[in-house]
């Protein structure tokens, strides 16, 4: 049955993806990526059930075969760096090209870790999340793309090479969370790479590859990193058993030579979720159709990069290291929250939002206690259904008014009041009590007294979020002068994915207790290694450590108090404040207005026809990116230096 689920979860994406590019058929390719999602779905819940088990896959040379394409992925950075003259992309693909050679080749490395993947909680949870969440986008992708394609005129359709890498990227990710084999874990690292370039690139505007290539190159030095970890353990650890996953993180630090290589592979995770000063690559993969930056942001691609970092909390837990990726991570939350405020595009908005978030889960990673390890665990399975959700409503509204810009969705409530609906909450899911966002805040902000340094990013940025959701859900819901109201009308392709995420929302919300107590509590041990949390109580969520005669409270949570009040205030106002129709009156807008009252056109000097219009604040001045980014970038630098440098100096 290992063999099977297995296969589903890592070899099927490969498999749909390789026949989704040979069917030119619209509706034959649709078929298969809504089956390929629901088998994927099915499966991760079907491991979930199953629970933690060990497998290495047998009857073929699999270690043979990853090397070879190993070589692949690096052979094509180098044709990428030749053909588009990006030196960078050339000089960081040699950089992982030659430590390879010269692991296999010179120092004649025989790798066999056993088992080669390792199935534990905290995988499992991550392929629920990939599994799920990145079937969902899929499905979203199908109509998207025909929309996407047709806006541009098109001729010649490149869906199937889009949904090819679109797919495969959910292998990649499986395999990836699975790895116990550091090499293995390489390979799948490259592939998202390699993924990412593809998609990043998929419209060949010159923005688009040139982003794309940034992509690659900033995410190869990390890759270079990591190449380096795998020498270095393999020389001074004991050869190919230092190169297991679970070997490195059971035993921790043995001495101070092994600090080096978690550095790298913390490094390593940097890049990937894109933690500043490599924010930039995120940024600019906004270029891409809105399906690949909620893939990208969600439940692939940014998650490999924090869970590395999680993965190896153990083997760095007590050093200065910790305490450094702690201060990085929260550094990157605030700097981001700050920048956020700023961006007029609703996608860049969701892109900070996005590093910031990321930037907390690290900064719990790097706190390493048993309350911020299930903060971690907890905001990687909220941030994934909040932000993918609002990916998808970005690009749904997208091809309503063909316009990223927040100003331009002034008005989007009378226009799109169903896409608006689910918008908005999505915005409330991310700040507002009890949703699960501001839960995973509560719980990090409480674990965060260890590092106050941290805390107190941890509270400056969390008020900043506020400031940029709240002007976004404002531009959204305002309703100028002239109100229609046309019935909406979403495609199956739009409206499956969007409601399954904004049902999850308060699935996850309302049942965090259950959730928690019954499948991520287990996930939250397998990290803290021995440090066992508990959860009592289903409803609210009460997390405690056993001790010698009693229970350490580490934090209560009350889930449905919360709720409670938040439909309070919802309804109060509508209970005790009622306007009767006589009682509106139309806006002034300082002059005549044309047409009557019911009309967003007023006579301004000359007798002219203006147009009323609301305009949002953007603190271009104080927190826009030639402001903030320079010293930003930075202190972020100096972080990384010192995080390195804590791999040199011994503890």
């Amino acid at each position: 049955m290992a063999d099977q689920m297995m296969a589903i979860a890592i070899l099927l994406p490969v498999a749909a993806g390789f026949l989704v590019l040979a069917v030119r058929n619209y509706y034959v390719r649709n078929i298969i990526v809504i089956a390929t999602a629901i088998v994927l779905i099915a499966n991760s819940i079907l491991l979930s059930l199953r629970g933690p088990f060990t497998y290495t896959p047998g009857g073929f040379d699999w270690g043979l075969l990853i090397t070879i394409l190993d070589y692949a992925i690096l052979i094509f950075y180098l044709y990428v760096g030749i053909s588009l003259r990006n030196w960078l992309v050339l000089i960081f693909a040699l950089t992982q090209i030659l430590p390879l050679a010269y692991f296999e080749f010179v120092m004649k490395a025989h790798i066999e870790v056993a088992p080669a993947f390792v199935v534990d909680h905290l995988a499992l949870v991550m392929t629920m999340v990939i599994s799920i969440i990145g079937s969902l986008i899929c499905i979203f992708a199908l109509r998207y793309m025909y929309d996407h394609e047709h806006h541009a005129n098109i001729e010649k359709s490149r869906q199937s090479r889009f949904l090819f890498w679109l797919v495969l990227f959910l292998g990649a990710m499986n395999g990836l969370v699975f790895a116990n084999n550091l090499v293995w874990l390489y390979f799948f690292w490259e592939v998202t790479t390699l993924c990412s370039f593809q998609l990043i690139s998929h419209d060949r505007t010159k923005e688009a590859i040139h982003n794309a290539a940034r992509a690659v190159w900033m995410n190869s030095t990390g890759g270079t990193a990591f190449i380096l970890a795998i020498i270095y353990l393999y020389a001074t650890q004991g050869g190919s058993s230092a190169l297991s996953v679970q070997s490195l993180i059971s035993g921790g630090i043995q001495s101070s030579v092994a600090v080096l290589p978690i550095a790298l592979l913390c490094y390593t995770g940097f890049t990937k979720a894109a933690q500043m000063p490599f924010q930039s690559w995120l940024l600019g993969a906004m270029v891409a159709p809105t399906p690949v930056s909620a893939l990208l942001h969600s439940s692939t691609m940014v998650k490999a990069g924090v869970y590395l970092v999680l993965r190896l909390a153990p083997a760095y837990a007590g050093t200065y290291l910790s305490v450094i990726i702690a201060i990085a991570g929260a550094f990157t939350f605030f700097a981001t929250s700050a920048l956020a405020i700023s961006q007029s595009t609703g996608k860049r908005v969701l892109a900070y939002s996005t590093i910031a978030n990321l930037g907390l889960i690290i900064a719990c990673a790097g706190i390493n206690t048993p309350l911020s390890i299930a903060a971690a665990i907890l905001l990687i399975i909220f941030h994934a259904i909040s932000k993918g959700l609002l990916f998808l409503c970005a690009g749904t509204i997208e091809h309503q008014i063909w316009s990223r810009d927040i100003e331009d969705m002034e008005g989007l409530a009378a226009k799109a009041p169903l896409t608006t609906l689910i918008t908005a909450v999505g915005i409330l899911s991310m700040f507002l009590p009890p949703f699960g966002m501001l839960l995973g805040k509560w719980i990090a902000l409480e674990a965060a007294y260890t590092v106050p340094l941290a805390a107190v990013l941890f509270v400056l940025a969390s008020t900043l979020t506020i400031v940029f959701w709240t002007k976004w859900l404002g531009r959204l819901l305002q309703v100028l002068p002239k109100i229609e109201r046309p019935f909406e009308k979403l495609s199956l392709s739009y409206s499956v994915p969007l409601w399954t995420l904004l049902a999850g929302i308060f699935v996850v919300g309302i049942g965090v207790g259950p959730i928690y107590q019954n499948f991520l509590r287990a996930a939250t041990n397998d990290v803290i290694s021995g440090n066992q949390i508990i959860a009592l109580g289903l409803n609210n969520l009460i997390l405690t450590t056993p001790s010698f005669m009693q229970r350490d409270i580490l934090g209560l949570f009350p889930v449905w108090p919360l709720y409670l009040i938040l439909i309070v205030a919802l309804l109060l106002p509508l209970l005790l404040i009622g306007l009767k129709p006589t009682e509106l009156r139309p806006v002034y807008m300082c002059g005549e207005q044309t047409g009557g009252t019911d009309t967003d056109e007023w006579l301004a000097e000359a007798d002219r026809k203006t147009k009323f219009q609301l305009g949002g604040y953007y603190y271009q001045s104080t927190l826009g990116e030639k402001r903030v980014n320079p010293w930003a970038n930075a202190i972020a630098i100096l972080l990384l230096v010192i995080m390195l440098g804590c791999g040199v100096i011994v503890i």
